[in-house]
Order: structure tokens, then C-alpha cells, then sequence
């Protein structure tokens, strides 16, 4: 179909419906027309979206290994999260900015990426100011195409006391720098979409219910093990069995307000199979009946 338009535009454009006022065959010089335009064409198609690789064709940018990485630290560490961005255009890729959904993230990246290269992109966590329990905590690179790719640090922060003993100084616990890659990540990359939610003023004995939702972002499968309750009066229920590549699993959790008052905040973990582990946290203020 190609070929024939290419031959219609010669006939057409360049003046050769009549052979004989030719020096060469009208086929032979549409053919070569043809293959011109095929080499001018095929170049663009791939900057725009990346070479193909059998039917299946390869992303132009793409992240190497997973784009969500999880990490368990203290409070006071600086995480520090490498991802591997790889241009497999014909055209370089200009970082212009990479913006954060917290003041507490900076991103360090290249102003360019060029053609067929790999270079990365870190996103620094500092972790001083951020309350224990675990985190999400996200940068957006924006590729061409009005696309965005949401790159993810994750995990659990823990509080260490200070060591106190009689007669000396209590010894404090010192930061350390805790850098992570995104092409050693051993387990299947999940997603929370929150890990906190505030309920506002509920006025009781009405029931206060969210959903914390687990997107399972992996080719792999995952299995919520257990999910426990800070309290009596937190009521939890969960997906059961395999979560696959692309769903998503459900954590509900319910408050009892009949009998409450006040401020409350309240706390939930939840353990996948392969060990790792959540604290999800639910607060609220309860109006007297």
C-alpha cells in the first residue's frame, strides 16, 4: 500500500506518466524515490518511540529494574535512591525538572540524557523531620509523549531512644547514608497509594472505614500474610490469597466512635509473605454522641 502511494505521488509530481519521455523506467526511479522516503521516515518513528525488538517494541525511556524502591531506616538517615534511566531514542532527552511530592525529597539528575545512553537520576531522602510508621514518598519524571513516570522510595522509619547510663553522657544514635539501586531490588515492587488517613471530625456512633490499597507494580506474585490491629477497638480485614502483576489488594480499617471522645490516632501492621512490613495509621478527632 506504501509502495503504490510512492508510485502515484511519481506519476503524479514528477511527470512521468509517459515512459517514453523518460530516460529510465518510471518503476525504477519510484523505487528508488520509495526507498528514500522509507530511510527519511523510519528514523523519526524510532526517536519517537524507541526501537522494536521483534513485534515487541522497547520503550523510549524506561527505567532499568523497578522504579520502586523500599527501604527500612531510622529517623535521621539519609536514603538515597538510585535509578538507572536509559534513552533508547535517536534524540537526546532533556531534563528540564523533577519535581517531589515533599520538601523533604530533592532530586540530583544529568540536564541530559544522550541517545541510546544510560545515566541516574537520585532522589535523596532526608528523613530528619519525617514522623515513624512507614512512608511514601515520591519524584515524577516527565518523558516526552505528556507522559510521567513516578519514580518511588517506600518502607518503614524507626525511632532509636538514646542509651542512657548513670554517670556518663546518654549516647545517641548517629545517622548513617543509606544508598539503594533500582536494578538490585530482590523483592516483587509494591505500591501503597497512602499509608495514613485522617478521618476529620466524625460525630458518633458513626463508623469510621477507609481502604488502604497495595498495588502489586511487579511481574511476580504477593500475599498479605497478616494484618494485626494496634487495638480492640481498630478493626481490620484484608485481600486473602495471591495478589498478580497489575491488581490490587485491599487493607480496610475501622474505628469504633461509640463511646470515644476526643483525638484519637491508631495503628495498623500489615506483613506480606516474603517478610516485609507496614504500619498504616488512621487519626481522627470523635465528637460526643
Amino acid at each position: 500500500m506504501v509502495l503504490d502511494l510512492e508510485f502515484n505521488i511519481c506519476y503524479s509530481i514528477m511527470g512521468f506518466g509517459n515512459s517514453s519521455t523518460s530516460k529510465y523506467p518510471v518503476k525504477t526511479l519510484c523505487l528508488i524515490a520509495g526507498l528514500f522516503l522509507s530511510l527519511f521516515y523510519c528514523p523519526i518513528a524510532l526517536a519517537q518511540d524507541g526501537p522494536h525488538l521483534g513485534n515487541a517494541q522497547i520503550p523510549g525511556i524506561e527505567i532499568l529494574g523497578t522504579r520502586i524502591i523500599e527501604v527500612d531506616a531510622k529517623v535521621g538517615d539519609m536514603i538515597e535512591a538510585v535509578f538507572l534511566v536509559r534513552n533508547n531514542t535517536l534524540d537526546d532527552f532533556i531534563i528540564k525538572n523533577i519535581p517531589t511530592d515533599c520538601q523533604c525529597t530533592a532530586p540530583v539528575f544529568p540536564k541530559l540524557i544522550p541517545r541510546n545512553s544510560t545515566d541516574s537520576i537520585r532522589i535523596v531522602f532526608n528523613t530528619s523531620n519525617t514522623p515513624p510508621g512507614s512512608f511514601v514518598k515520591k519524584a515524577y519524571l516527565e518523558i516526552p509523549g505528556d507522559n510521567v513516570i513516578d519514580l518511588v522510595i517506600q518502607g518503614n522509619l524507626q525511632v532509636i531512644k538514646a542509651i542512657a547510663k548513670v554517670g556518663s553522657k546518654p549516647i545517641l544514635y548517629k545517622p548513617i547514608h543509606i544508598q539503594l539501586n533500582s536494578n538490585t531490588v530482590k523483592f516483587v515492587p509494591v505500591e501503597w497509594l497512602k499509608t495514613q488517613h485522617d478521618f476529620g471530625y466524625i460525630k458518633a456512633p458513626n463508623p469510621a472505614i477507609t481502604e488502604f490499597r497495595l498495588a502489586n507494580r511487579g511481574s511476580g506474585s504477593i500475599v498479605i500474610k497478616m494484618v494485626e490491629p494496634g487495638c480492640s477497638c481498630t478493626i481490620s480485614n484484608y485481600t486473602h490469597g495471591n495478589i498478580g502483576p497489575d491488581e490490587m489488594g485491599i487493607v480496610t480499617a475501622s474505628y469504633t466512635t461509640k463511646g470515644a471522645f476526643g483525638y484519637f490516632k491508631k495503628f495498623i501492621k500489615v506483613e506480606l509473605e516474603d517478610g516485609r512490613i507496614y504500619n498504616l495509621s488512621i487519626t481522627g478527632n470523635v465528637e460526643p454522641e
